[in-house]
């Protein structure tokens, strides 16, 4: 039984031969679907800070920022040290480097980071190690237990760097890697796009690359799936993967054992159908998972017409921060914070409008934030600290939703449901006719192969029922962006709305009744409702971003909550291009059919609060809507000397 009460699993014998190694040994374990990887690796990171090493000297880097916090509750909950576990540090590959280079480099760095930024800032921090810089290796000196997870997903640049974190570690270091080969998937394909960067694997470099041997161990069994049919699927999908030695009908063997052993197979020939089949109740979570993200985007557009309740988890979304922290905080204007005017706040703004607090627990909130900017006086919160913390384009996990919704399935891409599970997953398999398939129809085995993989991925987050269906694939288009758009006639197309830095984040805050918006923002933090976007010509044509709501006196209002950015506008102006190549067209000044999907807070930086009204400008906390949909875009003929882009 772990600190907090929560039951641990019934170690095997494979299992607590992982647990139990001498803390400096080097470990490679190779563990598939369900051979509880993940509670093996707190496990004996809980051992290990129990035995003495402080937890501030062992470094758990994850492969997805959503796994972080789910890494330390359950590290706290299976030491006995209890709250003192919190100390390890859990990052990504990304933010660690970041953090690296933000300790060790003389040189500026960006105000904003963006994801491009990311690569520049690991190949900065692999050539801080490459100098062999004397800071640098005096603080990865002090690292007394590393832990890698999914190796086998680490590839290019990334790939760099973790082989120069381990040529740095003392000879007393230990290091365990988890890996799985049968669910590489980042290394050719990507959830929107047939082929990436390719790049060596972690997984494939260390033999030739890392300075110490390591002790090669595997976890076998699987402790996720009780049922013996889905264990029997799980057996043969990865032998025909292990074993295919030709690419020649590779995927059509993959399917076929995929389709023919679930549970239930659908033949689903419409998104209209997929909706009617998540228009019920179920039993348990659920995963509704597509080899794309246009098919993914696509079925919530159309679940969100229908009114069914669903979330969405795929790349490209933007990082929401819960609105509890915006609300709360957003007219605040003090440094310190003590747990008593905590309490009082918290009050008073849920007298205004509880909304934002609906599923939130008081008390795991001031844990939270005394966690993350702890004051100097006891009991007390640092809210400038909180701010910076909170303006980071990565915000800390623990802040922010999982995912786009409140409720309802998941919908989602493969590569996105990594390391992800539910009770129940439907699967859409895409149905190729000759000549459709550009994956199979290539001559890049690896890209065949790892595409055989990436339904395995799929197929092995269930955990009691897998449902598999087949449609052929959304024919898309992409901009430069890699924003979907749909071609729907010579003057009309679906457009991708919703992805990260749609929203202007500040353009709101700027307003004369900024803080009204609060209010009507707060008051619809709890689901989903259809806004418009309009163009408005007195502002240079800017997309306001329109709520129909109740007013104070019981009557229907339309208010502006917020304003598509700049950025939004010019790759919509790159539609247009695409769409009127005769130069003789106008977009309509309307969007419809856009959902506010959620109510998150923005942080903002020093520079931005010199925008924003009194009191953000001080708070540097505020609301911002957030929207998504795939809604159709309509050109209308103009006369070109009248109207121009």
């Amino acid at each position: 039984m772990g600190s907090d009460g929560i039951a641990e699993p019934d170690w095997d014998l494979e299992q607590l031969e992982v647990i139990l190694e001498d803390r400096a040994s080097w470990q490679l374990v190779i563990a598939g679907p369900g051979a509880g990887k993940s509670a093996v690796a707190c496990r004996r990171v809980a051992d290990l800070v129990d035995e003495g090493v402080p937890a501030s000297r062992i470094l758990v880097v994850s492969f997805t920022r959503t796994a972080v916090a789910e890494l330390r509750d359950r590290i706290v909950s299976y030491s006995t040290a209890g709250d003192r576990a919190r100390g390890v540090r859990i990052s990504t590959i990304d933010s660690h480097a970041w953090s690296l280079r933000v300790g060790f480099d003389d040189e500026p760095l960006p105000n904003l980071m963006r994801d491009g930024d990311y690569d520049l800032s690991i190949q900065r921090t692999v050539e801080l190690f490459r100098s062999r810089d004397p800071l640098l290796l005096d603080f990865m000196g002090l690292i007394e237990h590393l832990i890698i997870d999914e190796a086998q997903d680490v590839v290019g640049l990334r790939v760099e760097l973790v082989v120069e974190m381990l040529r740095s570690l003392s000879h007393t270091c230990g290091v365990t890697i988890f890996a799985d080969p049968v669910q590489a998937i980042y290394g050719f394909t990507t959830d929107h796009k047939d082929v990436n960067e390719s790049g060596v694997s972690l997984l494939e470099r260390l033999p030739a690359d890392c300075p110490r041997p390591f002790l090669k161990r595997d976890l076998k069994n699987n402790h996720r799936v009780k049922d013996d049919t889905l264990l029997d699927l799980f057996v043969r999908t990865r032998t025909e993967i292990e074993l295919s030695e030709q690419s020649q009908g590779y995927l059509a063997r993959v399917q076929k054992t995929i389709r023919d052993m679930s549970r239930q197979d659908f033949s689903v020939k419409s998104f209209d159908s997929l909706v009617d089949f998540l228009d019920r109740p179920f039993d348990g979570s659920m995963l509704v998972l597509f080899r794309r993200r246009a098919e993914a985007l696509v079925a919530s557009s159309y679940c969100s017409a229908a009114r069914v309740k669903h979330r969405l988890r795929m790349s490209g979304l933007p990082i929401v921060v819960r609105p509890w922290l915006g609300w709360l905080l957003g007219e605040t204007v003090k440094a310190i914070l003590s747990r008593e005017e905590f309490d009082e706040l918290w009050e008073y703004r849920a007298s205004v409008c509880s909304t934002p607090f609906l599923g939130e627990d008081r008390e795991a909130c001031w844990g939270l934030l005394h966690r993350l900017a702890a004051g100097s006086r006891s009991q007390s919160v640092d809210l400038v600290h909180l701010r910076n913390v909170v303006a980071r384009s990565r915000p800390p996990v623990e802040l922010c939703y999982p995912e786009l919704g409140s409720a309802g399935p998941i919908l989602g891409t493969i590569h996105a449901s990594k390391g992800r599970e539910a009770d129940t997953v439907f699967l859409m398999i895409p149905l190729y006719t000759n000549g459709e398939n550009a994956v199979e129809d290539s001559t890049d085995t690896a890209a065949i192969f790892e595409e055989g993989r990436v339904y395995y991925v799929g197929v092995t987050r269930a955990r009691k029922m897998l449902v598999t269906a087949g449609k052929s694939p959304t024919r898309v288009g992409y901009l430069r962006s890699s924003r979907i758009y749909r071609r729907l006639g010579e003057t009309k197309a679906q457009f991708e709305v919703g992805r990260d830095g749609d929203i202007d984040k500040l353009a709101h805050l700027g307003w004369s009744n900024t803080l009204g918006i609060q209010h009507i923002l707060a008051a619809h933090a709890d689901q989903p409702v259809q806004v418009e976007a309009l163009a408005v010509p007195e502002e240079g044509y800017s997309l306001r971003l329109t709520l129909e709501h109740e007013g104070p006196d019981g009557g229907t209002r339309v208010s502006d909550i917020g304003q598509m950015s700049a950025a939004f506008q010019g790759e919509l102006r790159e539609l247009w291009s695409k769409i009127d190549t005769g130069g003789c067209l106008k977009p309509a000044t309307a969007i419809e059919h856009l959902y506010l999907i959620a109510v998150g807070t923005v942080g903002l930086d020093e520079h931005e609060r010199g925008a924003v009204r009194t009191p953000f400008s001080q708070s540097a906390l505020a609301l911002a809507p957030v929207v998504k949909g795939f809604p159709m875009i309509q050109f209308f003929s103009r006369r070109r000397s009248r109207y121009s882009r």
